[in-house]
């Protein structure tokens, strides 16, 4: 059983690649141990894109976010509002969508709590 203060805080890299066509991406799944935030900072956006729009979600894709979407640029950290751990239980799978009707690709870290 995990105490109230676990938390799965380490950074995992992620790279997501975007086109016209192809707008959808998502960052590797990784468990959820607390109803903390998830964290995420973007390091690189390519071509003139300037952000992605990032949301919370489960590991297949649903929707947790609760309707929170954010911009993320170039050296932002963005703190994700999520109700994953409350709708399916600690230790869920995880990752953050991302979409960007453009030509190009970013990359950075993310980790499903927050410290």
């Amino acid at each position: 059983m995990l105490s109230a203060a676990a938390s799965n805080t380490g950074d995992t890299s992620w790279t997501n690649k975007y086109t016209v066509n192809s707008m959808y991406d998502h960052t590797p799944a990784r468990k959820k141990d607390n109803r903390s935030a998830y964290y995420n900072y973007t390091s690189k956006v390519t071509n003139s894109m300037n952000y992605i729009n990032i949301h919370a979600a489960l590991y297949d894709g649903r929707d947790v976010s609760g309707g929170h979407e954010y911009k993320s640029y170039v050296g932002s950290t963005t703190h994700l509002w999520n109700n994953a751990v409350e709708s399916t239980g600690s230790g869920v799978s995880v990752r953050i969508n991302s979409i960007r009707k453009a030509n190009g690709s970013a990359s950075g870290v993310w980790s499903p709590d927050s410290k």
